[in-house]
């Protein structure tokens, strides 16, 4: 039998070695973003030159490249600040690359160690853009922040998976608190109601459970 800790290692390794590797690969958002501005670039240039009476190739390069960072800025304010409405204008986006995730969720934790077993609520918040994804959560005893939040499409039935590693900061608020550990789980959504997020997990200090999310509609995040 493999050890929990072992095993706590291998998960980590597995999850990390992902985080390279996104729905839309960064290397191709640049190479797209470099294609659509030389492209902005050429056809400004022939225009100018042809309709617009600039006698100068500098001044149409000059013309140019003013479209060109327009179309850049608009691509970075799609990418940063409209993804949510983007998302909700063309819904077919959750399905064909990943759902938004973005808001506050209510969230169980079972949990199971050599001290025994129980059951805790917490809040999390999943943060959300066009690249990148983060789930902070917040409980009683402890908060937790994001190491690595890898979102991925499962091969085989095309089911949303979250692979998510983070780091339980323990509240000091009695003598038996524990430092500070690391812990790893597989989440899958699962598209019913307002959507849920759900799976095991497993930590450095050798306990287990499993995670069940709830989005929370009534809050906004």
């Amino acid at each position: 039998m493999v050890s929990d800790s072992l095993f706590f290692k291998t998960e980590m390794k597995y999850i990390t070695s992902l985080h390279m590797v996104n729905l839309i690969p960064l290397s191709k958002i640049i190479s797209t973003v470099a294609i659509l501005y030389a492209a902005v670039v050429g056809l400004i240039v022939a225009i100018s030159w042809k309709y617009f009476g600039l006698t100068s190739l500098s001044q149409s390069f000059k013309f140019a490249f003013a479209g060109a960072t327009i179309l850049n800025l608009t691509l970075l304010g799609i990418i940063y600040f409209a993804w949510k409405w983007v998302w909700k204008k063309l819904p077919f986006l959750n399905t064909v690359l990943f759902p938004d995730l973005n808001g506050l969720w209510d969230m169980r934790i079972h949990w199971s160690g050599v001290n025994g077993n129980g059951v805790v609520n917490a809040k999390a918040e999943i943060k959300q853009n066009f690249i990148r994804i983060s789930m902070e959560v917040k409980s009683e005893g402890s908060d937790s922040e994001t190491l690595i939040a890898h979102p991925k499409k499962d091969s085989e039935s095309g089911r949303p998976i979250l692979y998510y590693i983070y780091r339980v900061i323990p509240k000091h608020i009695d003598t038996h608190c524990s430092p500070s550990y690391e812990g790893s789980a597989i989440l899958k959504f699962v598209n019913s109601g307002n959507g849920e997020l759900e799976g095991n997990y497993f930590t450095s200090v050798r306990t287990n459970g499993h995670f069940s999310l709830r989005r929370n509609m009534g809050l906004k995040s």
